[in-house]
């Protein structure tokens, strides 16, 4: 079985992913402090992709962008995860790739997969006493802390360590957030989102980043169980760090359209938001200004409604509605 979210790909891992294995399983920071020693050679990984990793549920972590491993997650059967409907996740990432959130975004997969795919009922996950990282993962999955064990044993090291158990019931998970609202079929992807249209002295926020040759407003999707009044206000605090007034809905606006930066012909639902940021201090960042999201570098700007007319711009249709918003929600539709 192969998963998918949106910037990974989770498959069963091969004898030939012992190169890519090795790359990352030979550093130091990756292996022991989640209690197996470093991989010394290609063929060390080879073995233990045979005699460890190659099991059901047991997935190498695939960057969509290079279509190389750069990890390992699985959902295990042991002593802590003993009835059939258990299992303990376990995860480890190569180093290079830190901090870009790639773990959690692989592990909600997982764990959507072992609740809805293996009807599975609890999920047990734990650390070794000084993994922060895979503390604050556990933690943003929404675990659940039950004890602490001083000598934890760890067997493929050869020792004890203070070790601690969280847990993740399927009751618990049904009751989070789920994913965006976002999915992809052959060649094609269906996208529900919001955008916020933020405006100021006849110019409108727009931004673009380091993969876009064009200008888009801020935003992003809904997530499943979210409304999107509610996920306005959450996209445009994570990208601007401010928390706006939402003023009314504008459009919800059907587009087709192929995007440039996947290739992807897209059935995309956007409702567009008029919304008063005039109290939260983002008026005095600039005309121009960069913010930092994960890995990657937002670029934010007010643009003349004028100057929207000649820039390469999405969606199409505000380059002339712009000037001329409705009073009343409108439903609208836009080919590319």
């Amino acid at each position: 079985m192969t998963l998918e979210t949106e910037r990974l790909i989770l498959r069963p891992w091969k004898e030939t992913d012992a190169e890519e294995c090795y790359k990352y399983a030979k550093d130091p920071l990756v292996g022991p402090i989640a209690g197996w020693p470093v991989h010394t050679s290609v063929e060390n990984s080879r073995q233990v992709i045979r005699d460890v990793l190659m099991v059901p549920e047991t997935y190498v972590i695939v960057l969509k962008e290079t279509g190389l491993p750069v990890g390992s997650i699985g959902l295990h059967r042991n002593d802590l995860a003993e009835k059939d409907d258990e299992a303990e996740l376990g995860y480890w990432l190569g180093v290079p790739y830190w901090g870009r959130g790639l773990v959690p975004e692989a592990a909600r997969e997982m764990l959507r997969h072992a609740f809805e795919d293996l009807n599975l009922a609890r999920i047990w996950c734990g650390y070794y006493d000084g993994n922060e990282k895979s503390k604050r993962v556990q933690e943003k999955l929404g675990f659940r802390y039950q004890w602490t064990t001083e000598d934890a044993p760890v067997p493929q090291m050869g020792e004890t360590r203070k070790g601690h158990v969280n847990l993740l019931t399927k009751e618990e998970w049904e009751k989070q957030p789920k994913t965006d609202i976002s999915y992809v079929i052959g060649n094609s992807k269906f996208n529900y989102r919001v955008c916020g249209i933020m405006i100021h002295g006849g110019r409108i926020l727009a931004m673009h980043d380091e993969r876009s040759p064009y200008y888009y407003l801020p935003g992003g999707r809904v997530k499943m169980g979210e409304t999107a009044e509610r996920a306005i206000v959450r996209e445009v605090k994570e990208e601007l760090g401010i928390t706006p007034r939402t003023i009314r809905p504008l459009w919800l606006n059907q587009g087709f359209f192929t995007e440039d930066v996947d290739k992807l012909n897209y059935h995309e639902l956007c409702i567009y938001f008029l919304l008063d940021v005039s109290d939260t201090g983002l008026l005095e960042r600039g005309e121009k200004f960069t913010l930092h999201e994960r890995n990657h570098t937002h670029t934010f700007e007010w643009l003349d409604y004028e100057r929207l007319k000649d820039e390469y711009f999405y969606p199409v249709f505000l380059k002339t509605e712009i000037a001329d918003l409705p009073e009343i929600f409108t439903l609208r539709t836009e080919y590319e």
